[in-house]
């Protein structure tokens, strides 16, 4: 498939970048501060394409194609989160940019920690989406599934959480003490 048979989104344009000897699929849309969006497993850039043109209104807006996903090289050899943390650095450099705003979900939140721990200096803010922060691993709190299910067992049975419309609009979450998460503090 060429890149000119992907499915329209307005406002975003594909192109190939060359990093650490694949080339990555990147969509892009916007100007202003730079955003990247990091897809999660078995995913690309196309989970974004509601948020993309959103966040395009204020932000220079990245989401590329994890080595092996979508339509990025998918070379033999290394699938680890380093290296796809090396290939979104590297991406960082092709492109120019200094600090930016990184977005990851599921396994693209681990990358996203990954880049963010290991180069402070380039990541500007952070956000992790639907992954438990790695340094909780074992700990009992980022595996129990019991403060994640107490938390949202009522909202199983709306049909989304968020509409088209809350896209762009700011969120903000709170913790009560026994570790769920306040659905009051995040409606204001």
């Amino acid at each position: 498939m060429k890149l000119t048979d992907l499915p329209p989104v307005p406002g975003v344009e594909h192109r190939h970048v060359a990093v650490n000897g694949v080339r990555l699929h990147v969509a892009e849309a916007g100007s202003g501060p730079p955003v990247i969006l990091l897809h999660g497993w078995p995913q690309h850039w196309w989970c974004w394409r509601h948020v993309i043109p959103r966040l395009a209104e204020r932000h220079r807006v990245l989401a590329p194609d994890l080595r092996g996903w979508g339509w990025s090289d998918a070379p033999r050899g290394d699938y680890a989160k380093a290296t796809f943390a090396a290939d979104i650095l590297a991406l960082m450099d092709a492109e120019g940019l200094g600090r930016v705003s990184l977005v990851g979900h599921d396994w693209g939140g681990y990358v996203a920690f990954l880049l963010a721990l290991r180069h402070p200096e380039r990541i500007e803010r952070m956000v992790g989406l639907d992954i438990a922060p790695p340094w909780l691993a074992g700990s009992g709190r980022a595996t129990s599934p019991r403060p994640w299910w107490a938390a949202t067992r009522r909202s199983w049975r709306r049909r989304s959480w968020a509409r088209d419309d809350d896209v762009g609009q700011p969120v903000r979450t709170a913790r009560h003490p026994c570790g769920q998460w306040s659905r009051d503090a995040m409606g204001r």
